[in-house]
């Protein structure tokens, strides 16, 4: 019996596959064949310290922006690991055996390298990931870690490593785990194997139950500058002008994640239908806000309309923020008549109060699920009262 029910069949390992197409080196991948993780040299370089001294904690929490490169530097670190940590015996060093290498500058494994195809491929034993399962039948991810999933992980690591190395457990979006799974979770961090590595990845770290925090080693991930966005979203391959650019940072909040969604889905579309309509609602252009909702509540359409909800609560937490700071030179795409109109002459509380409206009424569509085109067409008539 596991520490989340029934046992499960353990994970076999697939054997490297020569032939396998090797990811295209410094392009933009999703983290298991990334490369790529800018943005995060300071993490790095702990990282390699803790690693030399033979110091690295058997759990770490790795916490920040939705979208900033976490889970990729997780594969990073597990790459460099199982990578380096094969071989070795526990009779001293990190594992006994081999001297550890003390001119370590970077984590980088060689895409070519056989630990990098077979974490790429999903097949190395000694990795297992957790993640989100996407519901088909609803279209989207599910909103929680199944404890499934969860199941997976004491049987995986009670075996030994395969290669006689570091066992290593990565968890993304550990902030969903209900409180039974993470309960279990933490009776492993009380009594953890020896030679484990588990990464719990949260954009929330405090839906974490304090006990999680005490057993681990938090590492904190700043948002990407500009400059780390930019060459991100080169990498992904959009050309886009130094305007858009700089919009795409601002609405982002310094997440490519975030920004990759805005391109993927036309965000900066939607962010001039929204500024555009707001600009024009008073002359009732009843035609184009039909147009709009139509076009935005469309069942097809989930991905633009949650998109939707996003940049207009956006606007207005922008504008509240500026009202706040008593700011009066406006970023070239907010220099609008209708948000230099609401920053100049509404109140502070008043902007406030819109905010929470907007996120009320939205928040009610989800709960009853209603008809997505009224939530559209009632949101802006909402905010021309």
């Amino acid at each position: 019996m596991s520490l989340f029910g029934d046992e499960i069949e353990e994970p076999v390992a697939r054997p490297d596959d020569a032939g396998a197409v090797l990811p295209p080196a410094d392009t933009l991948l999703e983290p298991k064949s990334s490369t790529l993780c800018l943005g995060h040299e300071e993490q790095e370089k702990l990282f390699i310290e803790l690693y030399k001294n033979n110091n690295l904690p058997h759990a770490m929490v790795f916490q920040g922006l939705k979208g900033i490169g976490k889970t990729t530097m997780a594969f990073r670190l597990a790459r460099f690991l199982l990578k380096n940590g094969k071989g070795m015996d526990s009779s001293d060093g990190l594992f006994g055996g081999e001297a550890l290498p003390q001119d370590i500058s970077s984590l980088d494994v060689a895409p070519d390298d056989p630990v990098f195809r077979r974490i790429a491929s999903g097949g190395h034993a000694d990795l297992l990931y957790i993640h989100r399962g996407f519901d088909k039948s609803k279209g989207k991810q599910d909103n929680s870690l199944k404890v499934e999933a969860l199941r997976q992980i004491e049987p995986f690591l009670r075996k030994t490593a395969s290669e006689g190395g570091w066992r290593i457990v990565i968890i993304e979006d550990a902030d969903t785990m209900n409180r039974n799974a993470q309960n279990a979770i933490l009776k492993i961090l009380e009594e953890p194997p020896a030679h484990v590595l588990i990464i719990l990845v949260t954009n929330r770290p405090g839906k974490l139950i304090p006990t999680i925090h005490s057993r681990t080693r938090k590492v904190t991930f700043d948002s990407l500058s500009a400059d780390t966005m930019h060459t991100l979203i080169e990498k992904y391959g959009e050309v886009l002008s130094h305007d858009d650019l700089v919009i795409l940072n601002d609405l982002s909040g310094g997440s490519i994640g975030e920004a990759i969604n805005y391109i993927d889905n036309g965000g900066l579309d939607i962010l001039k239908d929204v500024l555009d309509y707001m600009d024009h609602a008073h002359n009732r252009r009843v035609e184009k806000l039909h147009e709009l909702s139509a076009r935005l509540g469309a069942p097809a359409q989930d991905k633009e309309y949650r998109l939707f909800i996003q940049i207009m609560q956006w606007v207005y937490r922008k504008m509240l923020f500026l009202k706040a700071k008593n700011k009066t030179d406006l970023p070239a795409y907010l220099q609008r008549p209708v948000t230099q109109a609401i920053i100049g002459s509404q109140s502070l509380e008043s902007i406030l109060k819109t905010c929470d409206s907007l996120q009320a009424h939205f928040e009610r569509i989800e709960f009853s699920n209603l008809d997505r085109r009224d939530a559209v067409r009632s949101a802006f008539l909402m905010i021309n009262e």
